[in-house]
Order: structure tokens, then C-alpha cells, then sequence
């Protein structure tokens, strides 16, 4: 067994992991950064990188379908499942070389192996080559999680997927059953869905996607279904099996029992912080049912253990991983300690259209400030959505009785892109009319953010107070 030691060790080298160790790395501490299957994490290889680049696939071959809309006349286009995942494979390779020349040019150590702590200030990695001690001053958790799967009869039995697997299916599924209407569930439901598969979802609550604004969310649930997918609300799942017509869910609604049949069954229920392997007990480090227990510094209950991304159950998102990822190298190295600060973090369910989340939504903005605006504009009458034929949606920003802004949500073309707009206002207490004020180029998809802050005028100038003011001007 050989034995090394560092300063700083990072178990895990997804998002989370590879940007503490950058930081280490920056701030001249000698860093190993340990993970047991790929650099890259969920991210490259199980989450955002395939499936964005799988909905992609699915957006272009409905253009394509549509493409006498746009004067264009294109022969029947047909799905082939084997280019469709050599793409993903080819982008996760351009991305994974990347992230390796990154590493070549730090003084990184990479070790792959699985960890498991020995105590408070040593790991013990299982290697291709053998068992290696590593002993450190600091370590960072950045696991990650795993698909929960839910219990139920037969499951394991009948056969399933999850996010993880999808993408190495070798045949393309024809139809399939979806367990959970949250953000992987609504995603792959339109993108499979669009690219000719019969889908049915099984969600228990009674909407899809529980976070969103209800408007966005019933909105989500109208494109699904106009895609054709087939949402079975408030249904609990209570068995499933295999026969010689394929997989079959059969789920309850009301006391009154139903069966889903389909080729393949997708778990798509949420997630789990993956800390079975790392002994923690060894080490002092607390969890509870969402994840490693972290304090605003993200240090865990051990005082030389920070954690960051999936693993601390706050934020389950790559972009968040990544701030978390910098805060924790930052404070396990560095004597002045900084706070994580969620208050404003924007998120993205890409579905097509795009929805985007930030800050408060209407409901919760009513709980909290009692009076407030809200402030709605279509993407139908918008200029440049009219000119893309990508007019489904709107933007429904929510603002205090004195316009500042609350909360923006959009659904509609290239949401992820338009939400950062808000960013600023929302974290700084910018005002409705300060997005009329700013010029906006035209024609272009931003503008909506433009119109809702027109929206704020108009009511301004159809008050009372402001046609006095006027008449006092004009003499009427």
C-alpha cells in the first residue's frame, strides 16, 4: 500500500469536484482529486451534456417536420437512433478533452479509485493497482447523487431505466412509461415524445414540475400533451411486470386501478446524495435525508470536511455545483470565510419551449409581500418569436406594489438564455420600469423583458395621478 499526503483532497470529479480542485490547485495547495468512474461526473456523461444534446436532436427533427412553415419542402425525415446517440457521444468527447487538458496543464494529481474514509485525516483508495493511503489537511465531498428508485412490487423484476442509462439504449424505444413529472421526467418525456415514442407519464402529485409557478406549469403540461404525451395525475404506482405485450405499470386514481404498457420503463422520481461507500461515520460526517449536513460555509459536521454540488441536497444544478465548488475550496484554504447565498438562483427545465425559474412566484410573493403586480407578455406578440415560428409562451415577472422585482418565469424559445436578464434586478431590487428604460435591440427574443416593463407604463400612465399631472401640463 503506498501512502501519500496532501493538502487538500476532493473526492469526486464532477462539476462540484473539478472546480474545488481548480481552486485548491490556484491557490497553490497540493491537491489529489479522486473519483471511482470518469472525470466529468452526471453532468458530461449521465445529465445535462446527453440530454440537452438529445432535446436538441428532438428540436431539429420537429423544424424539420415543420419545415413548410418556413417555405422549405424536405422529403419524410426519419429518426436514426444510432447517429442520434454517436452525437452525444462525440459532444461528451469534445467536452471530456477539454476538461483533460485542463487538468495536464494544473498541478492536479488525479487518482482513480474508490474512496472511503479510514479516519478524520485519511482515505483509503481501491485502485486498478492496489489499495492507496492518502492522508490530507482538508477534504471536500463532491459525490454527487444516484436515481432514487422507488419500492415498488415487481419493479426490479420487469426491468427499467434511468437517466443513467437512456442514452446506451440500443434500440430505439417505441414506447415508454415515465415515472415522475419533475425536470428529467418532463424533458425526456417531450424529447422521446417528438422523436416518435408513445409516452405516459405517472406523476402522483397533481401537476408536473411542483417548483414552477402554476401558469408555467400548466403550460409545461399543455406542450406535453400536445406532443402527444399521455399525464396520468395524482396515480400512485402500486406493481409492475413483463409479459409477452412488453412492461406494465399498474398505478391507482382514485381507488380505481390502470394499467400503462410500454417497451421501456423510465424512473425519473429524483435523487439521492451517493455517500454509501465513503464511510463517513469514520470520519464525523453527518447526513440526513437529503444529503450531507453543511453549514453556510458548506463545512460538514467534521471540522476539516468541507462539501459541495448534488451531495449538500441544496441546488441540485451544474451552475450551482460550481459556486459551490469555489466557496468550499476558498474556505477550507483561506482564513476569511465567505457564506453560500442562494437568494438568487436561477434554473432551467429544458424542455421545448425552454422553461426558465427565478426568485419568487406568484404565490409566494402574495405569501410574503401581500399586495403585488404581475406582469404578463406572450411570446405571440412578439416580433422576432412571430419571424422563428416559436411563438408558444410567456414571461410572467412579479414585482412589489412599488415595481420592484420579485421573480421572473418564462416559458417560451431560449428561456435559459432570457432569464439572466432578471439576474441583476431581482438580486439588487431593480425596478419594472427600469427594463422599458433600457433599450432593448430589435427584433430580438430579450425584448420580452422590454414589453413587460411597457406594461408597468401604461398602467402608470393610465392612473389617475398621472393624467392630472398631464392636464396640469398640457392645460386640459
Amino acid at each position: 500500500m503506498t501512502n501519500e499526503t496532501y493538502d487538500i483532497a476532493v473526492i469526486g470529479a464532477g462539476t462540484g469536484g473539478l472546480v474545488a480542485a481548480f481552486v485548491a490547485d490556484s491557490l497553490g495547495a497540493k491537491t489529489a482529486l479522486i473519483e471511482k468512474e470518469r472525470v466529468g461526473g452526471e453532468c458530461l456523461w449521465t445529465g445535462c451534456v446527453p440530454s440537452k444534446t438529445l432535446i436538441k436532436s428532438a428540436r431539429v427533427f420537429d423544424t424539420i417536420k415543420r419545415s413548410a412553415e418556413f417555405g422549405i419542402h424536405i422529403e419524410e425525415p426519419r429518426v436514426i437512433w444510432g447517429a442520434i446517440k454517436a452525437r452525444i457521444a462525440d459532444v461528451q468527447s469534445d467536452i471530456k478533452k477539454l476538461e483533460q487538458q485542463e487538468l495536464k496543464n494544473s498541478g492536479i494529481t488525479t487518482i482513480k479509485g474508490a474512496a472511503r474514509f479510514e479516519s478524520g485525516s485519511t482515505l483509503l483508495v481501491e485502485t486498478k493497482d492496489g489499495e492507496r493511503r492518502i492522508e490530507a489537511k482538508k477534504f471536500i465531498l463532491a459525490t454527487g447523487t444516484r436515481p432514487r428508485i422507488p419500492k415498488i412490487e415487481g419493479l426490479q423484476d420487469a426491468g427499467f431505466i434511468t437517466h443513467e442509462d437512456v442514452y446506451s439504449l440500443p434500440a430505439f424505444p417505441r414506447s415508454m412509461i415515465i415515472l415522475g413529472g419533475g425536470p428529467i421526467g418532463c424533458e425526456m418525456a417531450g424529447a422521446f415524445a417528438r422523436l416518435g415514442c408513445k409516452v405516459s407519464m405517472i406523476q402522483r402529485g397533481e401537476t408536473l414540475l411542483a417548483k414552477e409557478d402554476p401558469e408555467i406549469s400548466s403550460a409545461c403540461q399543455k406542450v406535453l400533451e400536445n406532443d402527444g404525451v399521455q399525464i396520468h395525475f395524482n396515480a400512485d404506482a402500486r406493481r409492475a411486470g413483463s409479459d409477452d405485450n412488453g412492461k406494465f405499470i399498474v398505478f391507482e386514481i382514485e381507488g380505481q386501478e390502470q394499467t400503462a404498457r410500454a417497451s421501456q420503463i423510465l424512473v425519473a422520481i429524483g435523487k439521492e446524495a451517493a455517500t454509501q461507500s465513503l464511510q463517513l461515520e469514520n470520519a464525523g460526517v453527518e447526513t440526513n435525508e437529503i444529503g450531507v449536513v453543511v453549514d453556510d460555509q458548506l463545512r460538514t459536521t467534521a471540522p476539516n470536511i468541507w462539501a459541495c454540488g448534488d451531495i449538500t441536497g441544496e441546488y441540485l444544478f451544474t451552475h450551482v455545483a460550481e459556486y459551490q465548488g469555489k466557496l468550499a475550496a476558498q474556505n477550507a484554504l483561506l482564513p476569511v470565510k465567505a457564506k453560500a447565498d442562494y437568494r438568487v438562483v436561477p434554473w432551467v427545465t429544458f424542455t421545448d419551449p425552454e422553461i426558465a425559474h427565478l426568485g419568487l412566484t406568484e404565490d409566494e410573493a402574495h405569501e410574503q409581500y401581500g399586495e403585488i403586480k404581475v406582469y404578463r407578455q406572450s411570446f405571440s406578440k412578439l416580433d422576432r418569436a412571430i419571424i422563428e415560428g416559436e411563438t408558444q409562451g410567456f414571461a410572467k415577472i412579479i414585482a412589489t406594489g412599488s415595481g420592484r422585482i420579485l421573480g421572473a418565469h418564462i416559458i417560451g424559445p431560449s428561456a435559459g438564455e432570457l432569464i439572466h436578464a432578471f439576474v441583476p434586478a431581482v438580486r439588487d431590487g431593480g425596478l419594472i420600469q427600469e427594463m422599458a428604460e433600457t433599450i432593448f435591440a430589435y427584433p430580438t427574443l430579450s425584448e420580452i423583458a422590454h414589453r413587460a416593463g411597457n406594461e408597468y407604463y401604461q398602467e402608470l400612465l393610465q392612473s389617475k395621478a398621472a393624467r392630472w399631472v398631464l392636464g396640469k401640463i398640457v392645460g386640459y
